[in-house]
């Protein structure tokens, strides 16, 4: 019975998810089908700013960007629709870095992916910070980072206030971080 349990609580958080990533060589795409964006930084998988923690670690990160505005992506290398939106974080955080945004990704593979992981962040030129939760997927990282899926998303203002979340591609993410933005950036200017 806990085994059911748990099983439902998994199919729960991969709700978000339209279409778990196919491995190489099956018929649905792959991470690495997903063209790379163009960056201006070639970015090598050990180079990549990626750290294994859980909720603290993030919490951890969020204090340090305080102000700055700071757009934090749920997303996994399993998830369709996250594989999907992922450039356009890249793009976001290229494209508002200097105004005072930060971006941090925490992945939800499985520790033991991490050189996947990497090798996604480097081939999307993900030069920011990012979390691949101890957890794994499952219940356990549900219930310690405070989400019900993948792809999930978040937004803080400059003083650390949670002020957007969006359990599916945030359509409105690059005009509500203009807003705050333009809000002032709380630091001797």
């Amino acid at each position: 019975m806990r085994l059911l349990s748990l099983f439902g609580i998994a199919l729960t958080f991969l709700a978000g998810c339209e279409t778990a990533v196919s491995p190489p060589g099956n018929s649905g795409p792959a991470p690495d089908a997903i063209p790379a964006r163009a960056s201006a930084t070639n970015l090598s998988p050990e180079q990549v700013n990626l750290t294994t923690g859980d909720e603290k670690t993030l919490a951890t990160l969020l204090e340090a960007h305080q102000g700055e505005v700071v757009f934090v992506d749920y997303w996994a290398t399993w998830c369709h629709p996250c594989v999907e939106y992922f450039p356009h974080t890249v793009e976001m955080h290229g494209r508002f870095k200097d105004q005072g945004l930060a971006v941090i990704a925490v992945s939800f593979d499985e520790v033991d992916d991490e050189p996947k992981v990497r090798e996604y962040l480097a081939q999307q030129g993900a030069d920011f910070e990012h979390v691949l939760s101890k957890y794994g997927i499952g219940t356990e990282a549900n219930e310690a980072f405070d989400l019900d899926q993948v792809p999930h998303f978040r937004l803080y203002d400059r003083s650390g206030k949670l002020v957007r979340k969006w359990d599916d591609k945030p359509t409105d993410a690059d005009e509500k971080i203009e807003e705050l933005l333009k809000a002032g950036s709380g630091k001797n200017e």
